[in-house]
């Protein structure tokens, strides 16, 4: 995928994958004396972020005037929970139980790996 407009927290934005974009990846080295950094970000009114922390982009979006509402625990928890790491570990949990025959860590590792995409459907 080249391009692709893309919504995330209410703020719609434009992907552009400048390993296989040729203007953009031009974008972002005119921007950066160069360097391909990325993210690098470009707003509507034209200014511009490059690998910005959080609250740096959180600040810049306010300042534009959208209203982001920061994430409750609860949503940054399930956001953590949905992470595919979550079932390979659980895999490997579940067959390290089997071969020491031990069912409760067998029974632990198939929840584990189910938990990720539980999470997803209920996010929805």
């Amino acid at each position: 995928m080249v391009r692709a407009t893309l919504k995330h927290s209410g703020v719609e934005y434009d992907y552009v994958d400048i390993r296989k974009d040729n203007a953009g990846r031009l974008r972002v080295k005119e921007i950066n004396a160069g360097n391909e950094s990325v993210p690098t970000l470009v707003f509507g009114d034209g200014s511009t972020l490059t690998e910005p922390s959080r609250e740096t982009l959180f600040a810049h979006l306010e300042s534009l005037g959208y209203g982001l509402t920061p994430l409750s625990t609860l949503e940054r928890i399930l956001i953590h929970l949905e992470n595919p790491l979550i079932s390979i570990f659980g895999t490997g949990l579940g067959l390290a139980g089997w071969v020491a025959d031990a069912i409760p860590v067998v029974i632990v590792g198939a929840f584990l790996v189910i938990l990720p995409f539980v999470v997803r459907v209920f996010r929805k």
